[in-house]
C-alpha cells in the first residue's frame, strides 16, 4: 500500500555533515595565523619606530617622517585616483588650505607678536587673533592653553584643516558629476593652481602673509615619528575599511563601468562628491602635517610637483592598492632624500655611462617579464630597442671619453624629478597596474595560497548541493509534489 503525501510525508534522510566541517579547522588555523603575524608585524614596526627616534640620525627620523605625512596624502590621492578611478591634479590645493589653517591656528603667542610688529608682515588683526589657544582661553578652557597641552591644540587645528579642505573637495567634486577624463582632470588642476596663486593676492594675504608665508610653526609633531605614523595607521585604516565596504565596492563599479553601477542602483554623484570631501579631507590633514615638518607655511611648498610625486608612488605602486601607494611613496621619499649625488657635477661621459646602464637594466627587466608571461617573440622591440640603445650608449661613453666635448662637467638640475620620469615610464610600459596592481598585502600571498577561495558562505551553498543526503531529501519530496499531482493519486491511496 503506497502512502500518499497527504497521509503522512516520508521522514527525510538525516543530513550528512557539511563539506565545511573539514575545512572549518583549516579557515580557523589560518585566520589564527594570520592575527599573530599581523601583531608581530605591528609589534616589529612599533620597534623599529622607537629605534629610529631613540638612536636614528635626524635626517633618518625627518625621512621616516615625511614618507608617513606623503603616505597619507598618496592614500588619500588614491581614494579618487585608483578607487574611483577619477584622474585628480589638484591635491596640492587641499594641502594648502589645511596647511595654512593648521599652521595659522598654531603658531605661539610670540611668533603672533612678532609678525603684529614687522613691517614685511601683511597679516590682518583678525588673522593673527586665529587661534586655538585664545579660543580656549575664551571658553574657559585655560587647561589646554599650556604649552604642556599644545598637542591638543595640534589635533584640533588638524581637523579644523581638513574640514576645510573637505569643504572645497565638495565644490570640486560637483565638476565630476558631469566631466569625464581628461576635461575633469584640467578642472582640477586649475582649482589646485587658482588656490595657489589666490594665497597670494592682495585679498588673501591678510592671512597667508603672500609669498612670504609665515614661520614659527611648531615641528615637534610633523618631524615626530610617533605622531606622523600614528596619522598615516588612521588614514590606512579608514581608507581600507571604505575600499572594502559596500561604498567602496560602488566606487570601484563606478571606475569600472558608470553607467552599469548607475543601472545597478548606485547614486553615482552622491558617491563621487562623498571621496572628494573624503579624500581632501586627509589631504588638509598631511598639507597640517607637511606644514609643521617644515616649519613654515610658504606657496612654494604646494607647487604642482607635489601632486606629481603622489600620482607617480601611485602610478608605480598600484593604481587603487592602498598597499602599493605606500610602496611607490617610499620609492619617491627615498629618491628625493637620498637622491643628492644625481644632481651633482659629472663629467658628461659619466652621464652617458649612467644613461646606458639605465637602458641596459630596462632591457633585462623586460625580457624577464616577456619570459614570465609566456610572450612570443621573447625578445621583442621592447627588449632589443633599449639594449641597442644601451650598448650605443656605453661604446660612446667608453671610446669617447677622450673628446674634450665629453669630459666638459654637467651640473645634473632637477635629476631627481626626471629619475621618478622615468621610472614612471618604464612600469607604464612594463606593467600599466603598477607593482601591486589592485591587490592589497595579505599573508596568503606572502605563502604563495591562491587568494580566491571562495568565501563561507559560498563553500556553504556548495556543500548543501553536493551533500548527497540533501540531494536525496530532495528527490523524494519532489517525487512526493509529483505524486500529488499525478491523477487519481490520491483514490489510491485511499
Amino acid at each position: 500500500m503506497s502512502v500518499s503525501r497527504r497521509a503522512g510525508t516520508p521522514s527525510r534522510p538525516a543530513a550528512a555533515p557539511s563539506a565545511l566541517a573539514g575545512y572549518r579547522p583549516h579557515y580557523t588555523a589560518h585566520r589564527t595565523r594570520n592575527a599573530l603575524l599581523t601583531l608581530a608585524g605591528l609589534a616589529l614596526l612599533v620597534g623599529v619606530l622607537y629605534l629610529v627616534d631613540g638612536f636614528g640620525t635626524v635626517k633618518l627620523t625627518q625621512v621616516f617622517a615625511l614618507f608617513a605625512i606623503w603616505g597619507i596624502a598618496t592614500v588619500s590621492l588614491n581614494l579618487v585616483n585608483g578607487v574611483t578611478g577619477i584622474l585628480s591634479l589638484g591635491h596640492h590645493g587641499f594641502m594648502l588650505i589645511g596647511g595654512y589653517v593648521t599652521g595659522l591656528l598654531v603658531l605661539p603667542a610670540a611668533t603672533r607678536e612678532n609678525l603684529s610688529a614687522s613691517a614685511r608682515s601683511n597679516l590682518s588683526d583678525f588673522a593673527i587673533g586665529l587661534s586655538v589657544e585664545n579660543w580656549m582661553r575664551a571658553l574657559g578652557l585655560d587647561a589646554l592653553a599650556t604649552p604642556e597641552t599644545l598637542w591638543v591644540r595640534f589635533l584640533i587645528a588638524l581637523f579644523i584643516g581638513g574640514l576645510l579642505a573637505a569643504a572645497f573637495g565638495v565644490v570640486v567634486g560637483f565638476p565630476s558629476l558631469r566631466l569625464r577624463g581628461d576635461y575633469l582632470a584640467i578642472v582640477t588642476f586649475a582649482f589646485g593652481e587658482a588656490i595657489r596663486l589666490l594665497a597670494s593676492t592682495p585679498m588673501m594675504s591678510s592671512f597667508t602673509n603672500g609669498a612670504l608665508g609665515f614661520a614659527g610653526v611648531p615641528s615637534a609633531f610633523g618631524k615626530s615619528v610617533w605622531w606622523t605614523f600614528g596619522l598615516l595607521a588612521i588614514t590606512v585604516f579608514v581608507m581600507s575599511r571604505l575600499k572594502f565596504s559596500s561604498y567602496g565596492r560602488s566606487l570601484q563599479g563606478i571606475r569600472e563601468d558608470e553607467i552599469a553601477a548607475e543601472a545597478m542602483g548606485v547614486h553615482t554623484a552622491y558617491h563621487k562628491v562623498l571621496a572628494f570631501a573624503i579624500s581632501a579631507f586627509f589631504a588638509g590633514v598631511a598639507g597640517g602635517l607637511w606644514v609643521s615638518w617644515v616649519g613654515t607655511a610658504r606657496l612654494d611648498l604646494f607647487l604642482f610637483f607635489l601632486t606629481f610625486y603622489f600620482l607617480v608612488a601611485i602610478s608605480v605602486g598600484g593604481t587603487g592598492s592602498i598597499t602599493g601607494a605606500l610602496i611607490g611613496t617610499a620609492l619617491v621619499v627615498w629618491v628625493r632624500q637620498y637622491g643628492d649625488p644625481l644632481e651633482q657635477r659629472y663629467p658628461l661621459s659619466t652621464w652617458v655611462l649612467a644613461l646606458a646602464l639605465v637602458l641596459l637594466a630596462a632591457a633585462l627587466i623586460a625580457f624577464l617579464v616577456r619570459r614570465h608571461k609566456r610572450l612570443r617573440p621573447v625578445t621583442g622591440p621592447i627588449v632589443w630597442g633599449p639594449l641597442a640603445l644601451g650598448l650605443v650608449a656605453v661604446g660612446f661613453g667608453l671610446f669617447g671619453s677622450e673628446m674634450p666635448a665629453l669630459q666638459r662637467p654637467w651640473q645634473g638640475f632637477g635629476m631627481r624629478a626626471i629619475t621618478l620620469s622615468i621610472l614612471l615610464i618604464a612600469i607604464m610600459i612594463l606593467r600599466p597596474s603598477g607593482v601591486m596592481g589592485r591587490k592589497e598585502f595579505s599573508w596568503a600571498m606572502l605563502f604563495r595560497e591562491r587568494l580566491d577561495e571562495p568565501s563561507e558562505e559560498e563553500r556553504r551553498q556548495d556543500a548543501w548541493l553536493s551533500n548527497p543526503a540533501l540531494a536525496g531529501g530532495a528527490a523524494v519530496a519532489a517525487a512526493a509534489d509529483d505524486a500529488d499531482d499525478e491523477p487519481g493519486a490520491g483514490e489510491e491511496a485511499r
